[in-house]
């Protein structure tokens, strides 16, 4: 692969993949070749409306093939994709909007409702830009299309955090930037001709546009879209496609061994499950190992200010290192910063996690405070406490807004899930600080049992031990059905403090 943009990558694909299957959604399906034809289609009717290059058209759809289309149209004209979380209210969609500057929304009936009428942009159906051509439309040289003429280091997307620390920021994500994370999907995630991944991961967020639509079309593979996670419909959906690869969190994975009747037969062409976007239980890869044994689990590390991957491991080297998200992939490199030093190799030294290469994004539109805060001196400043080892795996500890403070000791909460995660009757976990007059912050764990258990806090507290020192063991337990979670599979650990103290 040598194109440096988005456009030139979907040319180079459909010259060299073009009657390879690129798109599958219900029983829409798509070659490579039909992929750019209808994305460039897409592009004219854009530049119609009114869209020039640099530009920026938001996207507010729910996974499936309008919005690959209507994506690759928008590149293809030229613009900068913003990527809308479909799960905001009204007036988070307005912030979104406002902040991008788009001048064009790209949505369907249900979402375009919440968009708030006073703002001053043009909102458009899907539909009636992804249509098939007629006889109106001009014939198109998707060459001919100010897309190429895009440049690697121009911003491509717009990808806003999730917000579950703040104001959502809108991450600059530029071509050279998907085009190596795409790279890194090929060389280590083994997307190829032939390979088919299922999107379930909402295409608002890095894992599913940046590495799962980008990354697999750039090989030539096939994505097999979802609206959203349901464990009974992604078995279903793995079975009659095929499915070769799947990204997702821990508990997505658990939840389909739950639903699938036959899973050796089920599953029988998924060879790779790639686990983020969530912290992973230490006992999960021997667990896993034990139930399917022909499953290669990865596990990876990445954020939106990275595009997308920063570390992976899969296989026997994860087997080897449950705790670890991996070693840095290439040209990334992550170094440690101590007590706000620059960041450094040190060898298993606790500290924020800083990352530096070609994946790194070009900051945050329009906030140049929060833009030199973090991207300092060429390293993009995590804000995840971790070490590395000797051999070059990382390991999370925990985010540092989470990590908990008693009496001066730090805990990582992420060390006290693994704790408690490896008892019997635990099915999922997390543990938060909440306030304590006397020692600042106290450790409350959050379990959710497993079905047909009930864990009594003394059980819990006296397994934790065996493996914990005794300030880090819970003070408090709560026993939940299902911990709350963003569209990206993390838990909300604000909203389980926040629950705690009110309650109290």
């Amino acid at each position: 692969m040598t194109a440096g943009t988005v456009p030139a990558m979907l040319l180079q694909v459909a010259a060299e993949h073009g009657k390879r299957e690129a798109l599958v959604d219900g029983r829409l399906r798509m070659d490579h070749a039909q992929v750019l034809h209808r994305a460039a289609v897409v592009a004219a009717r854009l530049r119609s409306l009114g869209v020039e290059p640099g530009d920026r058209v938001a996207i507010l759809l729910p996974n499936g093939w309008h919005f690959a289309v209507g994506y690759f149209g928008a590149q293809l004209a030229g613009a900068i994709t913003v990527l809308v979380n479909t799960r905001f209210t009204g007036p988070e969609i307005e912030q979104v909007l406002t902040d991008s500057g788009a001048v064009l929304v790209l949505t369907d009936d249900t979402l375009g409702a919440r968009i708030p009428p006073a703002l001053a942009l043009r909102i458009v159906p899907v539909t009636a830009v992804t249509a098939a051509p007629d006889p109106t439309d001009a014939q198109v040289d998707p060459v001919d299309l100010p897309g190429h003429r895009r440049h690697p280091e121009d911003i491509a997307q717009l990808l806003y955090t999730s917000g579950t620390t703040g104001r959502p920021k809108g991450a600059m994500q530029t071509h050279g930037n998907l085009l190596v994370n795409a790279r890194t999907v090929r060389e280590n995630l083994g997307a190829a001709p032939g390979e088919r991944t299922l999107i379930a991961a909402p295409m608002f967020h890095a894992t599913g546009t940046a590495s799962q639509l980008i990354g697999f079309v750039s090989a030539g593979a096939c994505c097999v879209f979802t609206p959203t996670f349901h464990a009974e419909t992604a078995v279903e959906l793995m079975a009659d496609e095929r499915i070769t690869v799947f990204a997702g969190v821990a508990a997505m994975l658990r939840l389909i061994l739950l639903k699938a009747e036959d899973t050796a037969a089920d599953l029988s062409d998924l060879r790779l499950f790639v686990l983020g976007g969530a912290p992973v239980p230490e006992s999960f890869p021997a667990e896993i190992a034990e139930r399917l044994p022909g499953l290669t689990l990865g596990n990876v590390w990445g954020l939106t200010e990275a595009t997308s991957i920063v570390t992976y491991t899969d296989g026997a080297g994860y087997a080897a290192h449950p705790w670890s998200v991996g070693k840095p992939v290439r040209d990334v490199e992550v170094a440690v910063s101590v007590r706000d030093t620059p960041p450094r190799d040190l060898c298993d030294t606790v500290g924020e996690l800083c990352v530096r290469g070609p994946n790194v994004t070009a900051g945050y539109w329009g906030d140049p405070e929060a833009t030199a805060a973090t991207y300092v001196d060429g390293w993009l400043h995590t804000g995840d406490i971790g070490s590395i080892d000797a051999d070059g795996f990382v390991r999370i500890l925990d985010r540092s807004k989470d990590m908990i403070i008693r009496g001066g000791e730090n805990i990582y909460s992420l060390e006290v899930e693994n704790a408690l995660g490896t008892h019997p009757d635990v099915a999922d976990v997390a543990v938060v600080g909440i306030p304590d007059l006397l020692f600042d912050e106290r450790v409350l764990a959050v379990v959710v049992p497993r079905p047909g258990a009930a864990p009594s806090r003394d059980d819990l507290r006296a397994h934790a031990a065996t493996r914990l020192a005794d300030y880090k063991l819970p003070a408090e337990f709560r026993f939940v059905p299902e911990l709350p979670r963003n569209s990206s599979g993390k838990v909300l650990k604000n909203r389980l403090a926040e629950d705690t103290v009110r309650l109290a």
